[in-house]
């Protein structure tokens, strides 16, 4: 009991102590925030001075700031009347004028749209800026203007009749661009040293072309540089360079073949070798008949020919009987007719055969065009175009195997049938000769 009487003294006097210390720290805290207290007060009282003095201020400038505005507004509109004045009185005295500048402005629009796709817009530059400013003003232009627009109008038609040389650039079909002399013949055709050039709008350059014309067109080139006369013949393209822009969609002979494919080609082999060897007969033939012309003058019963051939089977049978002696003769004929004739059947055969291949050729081209028809429909003309071209160039390809193959056999023919022709007739005069003999001898003996 003792201890703990002692223990909870002590507590007590701690206790008290800290009491105390807090009370201070108060009474000290309140001294310090009072003190601050007094400074803000004073600070505040200062800046309402200030602020007071500022409204004061800016009231007196916003009253100057209202007399300027209304001094403004009046002069505003007073400007605003003497504007819509001055308006009116532009009105009536450009009344007249006015319908010429909107022409101009449109023919400025019309203008520079054409230079686009003028050759003279490679040589002459820096056009285009002007008549682009003059056709998007909203402002009425100046005379100096029209009187600009006026001259570069007629330096385009001057130009239009000129032969020009000068260097600008060209662009390959690889698309390296490179300085070349160019020849401009008007508006119409360009062309450098050797070949036919196009001016390309989009570009703003010259461009090689895909495909050059014919080699009669391309010698214009070199007789108007050669030359050294004042007049010249030279080629244009009086469509400004489409004509020559559509050569590269021209097929040469090699891609229309292409377009006939494998059927195409099997009418062109067969017409090929047929050609060959009619040739071959037709030479053999000649050969033949000239042995026999031969054998006519000289009759030396030479074995290199059929009529030859034909007398050494006379003389080796003309001791026989008459019908003997024609029975030998007309043997001997049949013998050469399969050498003379072999080959002309062949001929007929593909030249009957070839338009038939070309027909087959035109049915499925225009199976593959409707089969086309039916995955892409009708919409874009260039996916039936492989068809087309196969069905149509088939045709094209038979009937130009069979035509001349036609003539070619009635040649080949006709000189086989004069050949055996020969052969019958001198076959029919030997047997002749023999009875006249036969009959003469019959006579001496009776």
């Amino acid at each position: 009991m003792k201890y703990i009487l002692l223990i909870t003294t002590l507590i007590f006097n701690l206790y008290a102590t800290s009491l105390d210390d807090i009370y201070k720290q108060v009474n000290k805290d309140n001294s310090v925030n009072s003190l601050e207290n007094v400074q803000r007060e004073t600070s505040f009282l200062k800046d309402l001075t200030k602020a007071k003095k500022l409204l004061k201020e800016s009231q007196k400038a916003l009253v100057l700031e209202k007399k300027k505005t209304k001094k403004l507004r009046k002069d505003f509109e007073s400007n605003k009347q003497k504007i819509l004045k001055q308006n009116i009185e532009l009105e009536k005295r450009s009344h007249n004028l006015k319908s010429l500048f909107t022409i101009a402005e449109g023919e400025a629009r019309d203008f520079s749209s054409l230079l686009q796709t003028s050759m003279t817009t490679s040589q002459i530059k820096d056009r285009a800026t002007f008549l682009q400013d003059l056709s998007n003003s909203h402002s009425i232009p100046s005379i100096e203007d029209i009187r600009k627009f006026w001259k570069l109008y007629l330096q385009e038609i001057i130009e239009s009749g000129k032969i020009t040389t000068y260097k600008t650039d060209l662009v390959n079909t690889n698309g390296i661009k490179s300085q070349t002399k160019i020849t401009r013949v008007g508006l119409f055709s360009a062309f450098n040293a050797d070949e036919y050039v196009r001016y390309d709008d989009t570009l703003g350059e010259f461009v090689q072309i895909m495909r050059q014309p014919s080699s009669k067109y391309n010698s214009y080139i070199k007789n108007y540089l050669d030359s050294t006369t004042q007049i010249t013949p030279v080629l244009i393209d009086p469509t400004r360079g489409v004509l020559f822009h559509m050569l590269k969609e021209k097929a040469t002979m090699l891609e229309r073949i292409e377009q006939g494919g494998v059927i195409g080609y099997i009418i062109l082999c067969l017409g090929f070798l047929s050609v060959l060897f009619s040739l071959y007969k037709y030479i053999k033939l000649s050969r033949t008949n000239s042995l026999m012309d031969k054998e006519l003058k000289n009759l030396e019963k030479n074995p290199n020919n059929p009529l030859g051939r034909i007398l050494l089977a006379f003389e080796k049978y003309k001791s026989k009987d008459i019908n003997t002696i024609e029975s030998k003769m007309d043997t001997a004929i049949l013998k050469e007719l399969p050498e003379i004739q072999s080959g002309l059947a062949m001929i007929k055969l593909v030249a009957a055969v070839a338009p038939l291949l070309g027909l087959l050729g035109t049915v499925t081209g225009m199976i593959e065009t409707f089969q086309s028809i039916t995955l892409f429909g009708t919409g874009d003309p260039k996916l039936m175009a492989g068809g087309i071209s196969q069905a149509l160039m088939t045709t094209v390809l038979g009937l130009v195997v069979a035509i001349p193959l036609l003539f070619i056999y009635n040649i080949v023919h006709a000189k086989s049938k004069k050949i055996l022709e020969i052969l019958t007739q001198q076959s029919s005069v030997l047997v002749a000769k023999q009875l006249e003999f036969l009959d003469e001898k019959t006579d001496e003996l009776s």
